[in-house]
Formats: C-alpha cells, structure tokens, sequence
C-alpha cells in the first residue's frame, strides 16, 4: 500500500519550475498569484541500536506543499503531512510491532524577499522565514501496548513558532542555495521536544544540455550535492532533561534532478555522514527522498 501510495504521488500528479535544493528551502519567492504545489514522498530507516532492544524504526512521509506568492516579495507556504510510524522492537522475550499512522502537525509559514539583486543571466536573494508549527497530528495514541512513545506519535501536541533564513544565487549554470531554521519547541502535557535547529549548504550543476539553446524553453537535468544538518536539543518529560534525546546529524546528501519549465522531478538520498546523539538513541541508517512539483 505505501509503494502503491508513493508511486502515484510521483506519476500520476500534474507536474513546478526552475531546479532548485531538494531537501532545503530557498531564497527565491514564486511571482505574485503564482503557485507552486509540491507532492513529496519520504522513507526513513534507524536500525543502529546500541541497546538490547534491538529497535527498528521505518517512517513514511508523504508532505503535501502549497506556495503561493501574494505579491512578488510575500508567499505563504501550507505543509500538511501524512505520516505511517512503524517500531519493532522487544517486548519480554517477544518482538514486536508499534505502528501509528494519519496527518502529522501542519505547518503555516510566511517568506519575504529582504535582498535581490539581479545580474545578466544571475541572480542573488535572501528571504526571511516565518510562522508555526500547529498541534493537527494526534499526540496520545496508544495500541495493545499502551500508549505510544514520544516519537512515534503523529504530533507534538504543541504550538511551534518558527524563524529561518534562506539564500540563493543562481545562474544560468549553477546555484547555491544556504538555508537554516529554527523552531523553537513549547510544552504540553508536561512534555516539550528539544528545540531544533535545520541547516543546509546546497551545490547544483546544469549537466545537460552542455550548451544552451540560444531561443526558446529547454528542459535541463542537474547534478544536486547538499550537506543537511539537524541539531536538536534534548527533550524536556514533567520539567526534567530526558538523556536519550538530542543530539546532531548532518546528511551528505547527493540527488538528480530534472526540470523543465512548469516542472520538476527529483530524487534524492541523505546518507548521515555524522551522527553525535545524546544517549542510547538509534542511529539513522539513510533518508530516501523524490517529489514533484508543479507552477501554475
């Protein structure tokens, strides 16, 4: 059902313009009364477990983005994600399997053109990020078990402002793209994620067409290397630190990517290159990520 689910967000949706980071917000804002729409599929696999537990965590992610440009320095973006948790793990001398699924927390954030300059055939933007991360996702779902750990819940249960900054500088053969946010997590039920900070260094190369078209619109296919860092701070349970939470990760994280016009389709896998986490957690063994996204 997953497999069936990812394949037709991949080919059975129109498909949005211009190449840019895969797994990174921009500096550049869409036009005014533009539309971007943005289907992705995300699985994510933990399976180095130093405990004797022997846990095995598989995610599925299926964020669904909506950018509009209500003037040419202002957009709204709308992500809503449908989320499908698996744990195995050892419960007695039994293994087991903790599973939750449904939408995750919605998050509502405003970008705003703060610098352009324009160049023949480049340009340079920053955009500062806003907004909240909102309490959708269910945050006490429990199975035969009880009730389910903390992070495979859907939801934190909590309202999550956000702020970041995002730049780029893109030419007709090139771009960089710099981005970092930070969210800063708030408690509920006497439980309060660490705050987490997201970063990422993003390099793309046009490798086809070698030479540009001297007229007309062309599709190109781009050679895509990010660094992705995440860095989070640990966990808060009834106003004590809760040692096996927190830590960094930062992903190589190399990918393909085509696009035309109106369209782009992209692949991409983030290898965890550095994994420095706070206690006994599982590690991440790779993150395997495609979308598509349509420009109306």
């Amino acid at each position: 059902m997953k497999w069936l689910l990812a394949i037709g967000l991949l080919f059975f949706l129109p498909t949005p313009a211009s190449g840019v980071a895969i797994n990174a917000d921009i500096g550049l804002t869409p036009a005014k009364d533009q539309t971007i729409l943005r289907s992705q599929v995300r699985y994510q696999r933990k399976s180095d477990d130093p405990t004797n537990q022997n846990r095995d965590e598989r995610v599925w992610e299926f964020p669904q983005t909506i950018v509009y440009g209500f003037t040419e320095s202002v957009a709204g973006i709308l992500t809503v994600p449908y989320l499908d948790k698996e744990l195995r793990t050892v419960s007695g001398t039994e293994r087991i399997i903790r599973e939750d699924s449904g939408v995750g927390d919605i998050s509502v954030l405003a970008k705003y053109l703060a610098y352009r300059q324009d160049f023949p055939g480049a340009t340079s933007r920053l955009s500062l990020i806003g907004g909240m991360e909102l309490p959708t996702g269910q945050s006490g779902d429990s199975d035969a078990q009880g009730k389910l750990p903390r992070t495979l819940q859907l939801g934190s249960g909590s309202w999550d402002p956000i702020v970041g900054a995002a730049y780029t500088r893109q030419t007709l053969d090139d771009e960089w793209d710099l981005n970092a946010t930070y969210q800063f997590n708030t408690a509920s039920n006497q439980f309060e994620f660490g705050d987490l900070l997201k970063y990422t260094v993003a390099y793309q190369k046009r490798v086809w067409p070698w030479q540009l078209p001297e007229r007309g619109v062309y599709t190109q296919l781009n050679l895509v290397l990010e660094a992705n860092g995440v860095w989070a701070q640990k966990n808060r349970s009834g106003g004590s630190l809760v040692d096996n939470s927190g830590g960094n990760t930062i992903f190589l994280s190399p990918g393909l990517q085509a696009a035309s016009q109106f369209a782009v389709v992209e692949i991409s896998a983030q290898l965890p290159t550095l994994q420095t986490l706070n206690g006994n957690q599982v590690e991440t063994d790779f993150v395997w990520v495609s979308s598509i996204r349509v420009t109306f």
